[in-house]
């Protein structure tokens, strides 16, 4: 990418030319230098100089939106060449939501890194809020998660399934015995949760929709796992897709029927376009959806899985 360009988009994001010349490795009189030449051939203001640092202007944020877009492009291009040239990776990076940390992710690492040995497999646990910018940046190759928004340029998805988040007791709670729960039965009730905002805000607005008590949250835990062993021992309740239905009877559980579930969203594979012909990614989109099928098994009470390999984005 263009050096100057490159400069320019640190010190936007630093907002102080000592530390962003530090960053780009240039004295501070030359990358002051370098910006003046910048805003001469834009022949504009980019920045406001303050005692307190540079302040982008709006020509100045303008042009980073553009910068940035151009930086993703370079990025991008250089992955699709390098792709072509040696079809391989060093690395290959993972990370996936709640619906797949039980089976499908693990699983998938491990066949992976047995058919790519030339390719170190890494494997993370995130909520997609959090992994897309990593994605974007190329911090990491394959995000497995939830598909509710226009994927950001460069980015292509493809829904694997559809998620439903539901509640799960131990199989000795009273709410276990009935044939369907309605929100005020599980209402009061206290509450293990992962440390996911989204489903947290999802919940919160669940009960406030039918005008009940906001959830009382007693644990909140990183690992799903983790929510099952201690709802397992105690009264309390979690939140789970249903489609980890299977896994949760390991642990002594089982699935409210609660209708409708606390949150339903469609649900899959986020990669970036440039890095779809290096072989381990197309092998990693076929196996996914394989996986899903094999895995996902949901009570016949619920109905058949809504398992469908959808056509790749655009």
């Amino acid at each position: 990418m263009d050096r100057t360009l490159l400069a320019f988009l640190v010190v936007a994001d630093e907002g102080n030319l000592t530390s962003a010349a530090s960053r780009v490795g240039l004295t501070q009189p030359a990358l002051t230098k370098l910006i003046r030449r910048l805003e001469r051939d834009y022949d504009a203001i980019l920045f406001e100089r303050t005692p307190r640092g540079m302040t982008l202007t709006r020509a100045g944020a303008k042009l980073r939106d553009r910068a940035r877009r151009i930086e993703v492009h370079y990025r991008q291009s250089r992955e699709e060449i390098r792709s072509m040239i040696t079809g391989t990776l060093p690395y290959f990076s993972i990370e996936a939501g709640a619906a797949y940390h039980m089976e499908i992710a693990p699983d998938l690492t491990r066949i992976l890194s047995a058919e790519f040995p030339e390719t170190t497999v890494r494997l993370d646990f995130n909520n997609a809020d959090l992994t897309l910018p990593r994605l974007v940046s190329g911090d990491i190759d394959l995000m497995l998660g939830a598909i509710q928004d226009r994927p950001p340029e460069g980015i292509e998805t493809a829904e694997m399934f559809r998620v439903e988040i539901v509640p799960y007791c131990r199989k000795s709670d009273r709410l276990a015995d009935l044939e369907t729960v309605d929100a005020s039965d599980i209402s009061g009730r206290r509450w293990i949760t992962r440390r996911d905002e989204a489903i947290v805000a999802r919940m919160a607005s669940y009960f406030s929709d039918r005008c009940l008590p906001a959830p009382d949250v007693a644990i909140e835990v990183e690992a799903l796992a983790a929510g099952f062993r201690i709802v397992a021992q105690s009264d309390k309740l979690t939140l789970a897709p249903l489609s980890l239905t299977n896994v949760a009877a390991e642990f002594g559980l089982v699935p409210l029927r609660l209708s409708p579930p606390i949150w339903r969203f469609g649900s899959g594979a986020w990669f970036r376009a440039s890095s779809r012909e290096y072989p381990i990614m197309r092998r990693a989109l076929d196996l996914v959806p394989q996986l899903v099928s094999e895995t996902m098994a949901i009570p016949a009470s619920y109905g058949p899985v809504a398992t469908k390999s959808f056509p790749l984005a655009r």
